[in-house]
């Protein structure tokens, strides 16, 4: 299981935006529209949808080192026998 880094998602958005620059600025108008109308709705959104996403992200890489400790001790075992 390959782990994705920061770095890594850092550079995926920045290939996105320079790829696909007008629905990158079809987001970014919608968003600045939606923050000018309601700012506290889209202040709380932003602030849940972080929140999940860091979640997500720890919860990936707790994921990715329990499934490497099981691999590992399933080689372990087979090396024993």
């Amino acid at each position: 299981m390959d782990l994705m880094s920061l770095n890594e998602i850092i550079d995926f958005f920045n290939r996105f935006i320079f790829y696909h620059p007008y629905i990158s600025m079809g987001i970014a108008a919608c968003l600045g529209i939606l923050v000018y109308i309601k700012p506290k709705e889209v202040s709380k959104l932003i602030l849940i949808f972080l929140g999940i996403c860091a979640v997500g992200y720890i919860l990936y890489y707790i994921w990715g080192a329990f499934q490497a400790g099981y691999l590992h001790k399933g080689e372990m075992i087979n090396k024993s026998l």
